[in-house]
């Protein structure tokens, strides 16, 4: 009974019916054969028939196999020593880029000009630092391996801030700055977070650990449920952000 409910299970869905067709015509000819009623004609273009089901079968079966194969291999990817190289071309089509860190130093001077291209163009910058005053710095400051300096970080943070500035000066209604009071877990780089062809670029900050901030992860909007929950988290931080007051003079 278990056997006819497995058979009948897979029928309903479409599966192994290549299969069950075989044997059925194999155990048909079979018996046809046993009773005298098989030509010699038939039985050659039935057993014909027979191995090309066959054949089919297995190529399906081998195809199946090397797209699980592939579906396990890319899941051995998911997290990387280092953003892929496609990251610079996704940053310079995004009309909208959000960009969320500690002090956001390496990626400010990094993207400097593409921002500054971005905003002339009318795209949307937002950014958000750890504030940088209060407790949360000594917070993030204590991850770091080897010598602390929080004084070190506060001036990274001044820093990024006073180059955004620059930028909200050339447009000040396309590039938003905020800090948060909060040590942050991770990094991000969200290219139109939310479009059906959003890409974030998420990098964990580890505690205490050499190699800097790793490991760096990559989602698309295709993803689902992952990619929303980063998303979501995303803009729930920036939601609880202050605004960044830029001099007078910028």
């Amino acid at each position: 009974m278990r056997l006819l409910k497995r058979i009948w299970d897979d029928v309903k869905k479409g599966e192994n019916i290549d299969l069950y067709v075989t044997v059925v015509v194999a155990f048909g000819l079979v018996l046809l054969n046993i009773v005298g009623f098989a030509h010699q004609n038939w039985i050659s273009s039935i057993i014909l028939a027979v191995l090309g089901l066959i054949a089919v079968s297995t190529l399906g079966n081998r195809y199946r196999f090397e797209e699980l194969s592939h579906k396990l291999t890319q899941s051995n990817e998911i997290f990387l020593d280092e953003f892929p190289a496609r990251l610079k071309g996704d940053f310079e089509v995004g009309t909208e880029v959000w960009l969320v860190g500690v002090t956001l130093t390496r990626t400010v001077k990094t993207y400097y000009v593409a921002m500054e291209r971005k905003i002339r163009k009318g795209h949307i910058v937002k950014v958000l630092l750890v504030h940088p005053e209060g407790p949360p710095i000594e917070m993030a400051e204590t991850r770091v391996y080897g010598r602390m300096d929080v004084q070190r970080t506060i001036g990274d943070i001044r820093n990024t801030l006073r180059d955004l500035c620059d930028l909200r000066a050339i447009a000040p209604d396309q590039i938003q700055i905020r800090t948060i009071k909060n040590p942050l877990a991770y990094g991000a780089i969200a290219i139109n977070p939310n479009s059906p062809l959003g890409v974030l670029y998420l990098e964990h900050y580890p505690y205490k650990v050499p190699g800097g901030s790793r490991p760096k992860l990559v989602l698309q909007a295709k993803d689902g449920q992952w990619y929303e929950f980063f998303r979501e988290e995303i803009q729930i931080l920036w939601e609880n952000g202050i605004d960044w007051q830029c001099p007078e003079n910028k």
